[in-house]
């Protein structure tokens, strides 16, 4: 496969209140539930993230962000820098509804676009999406010019988006991009209520 897997874990987490990365979802820490999703898919998984370091259960290299700058483009210029593969999907740490499905919808997208990107509605999912490596000279040049948006880089680079996929839902129907923010949010889990 010529593709590997990013899992963004340097955010700073400021409406939980605590690192997202390790906050317990479902007897497991949230990145603990995502890494287990994404092996079933990819052998290369890196985690990038310059708060941690090695997590009980996962077998992945931890690399630092390229920049102290808190910010998924960096995260995502990163993930380019250090992957062995050409292209990598990027996933962040706190998507525990993430499916071998809705990735593989991405990952085996057919033609040559630079990134492959969901869309639900108006709305862009830039942290489940797939980025070739000819995308960082993009990033690099809008990181220095401070233009931190991921989809500054489109008018540079060829773009493929799938819109309103089947596939973008798990099987309660949820949203496979929610993102976990507050306490709150994780206890709806917990007891199960839809979102």
């Amino acid at each position: 496969m010529d593709t590997a897997c990013a899992i963004l874990a340097g955010g700073r987490s400021l409406r939980m209140g605590r690192d997202k990365a390790t906050a317990q979802f479902q007897g497991r820490t949230l990145i603990r539930t995502i890494f287990d999703i994404v092996k079933t898919v990819f052998e290369d998984i890196i985690i990038v993230s310059s708060m941690h370091g090695p997590m009980d259960g996962i077998d992945a290299a931890i690399v630092k962000d390229i920049l102290p700058i808190q910010t998924p483009m960096v995260g995502i210029a990163t993930a380019l820098l250090n992957s062995e593969k050409p292209r990598v999907f990027v996933v962040a740490c706190d998507m525990p509804f993430l499916t071998r499905e809705a990735i593989r919808c991405l990952i085996d997208a057919p033609g040559n676009a630079e990134i492959i990107i969901p869309m639900i509605g108006q709305y862009y999912e830039p942290l489940h999406a797939v980025y070739n490596r000819s995308c960082l000279p993009h990033f690099l040049r809008l990181i220095g010019l401070n233009r931190l948006k991921i989809s500054g880089v489109f008018p540079y680079v060829t773009t493929r988006v799938i819109k309103d996929d089947p596939r973008f839902r798990n099987v309660r129907g949820d949203l496979v991009f929610l993102n976990l923010n507050t306490v709150e949010e994780l206890q709806r889990v917990k007891t199960d209520e839809p979102f």
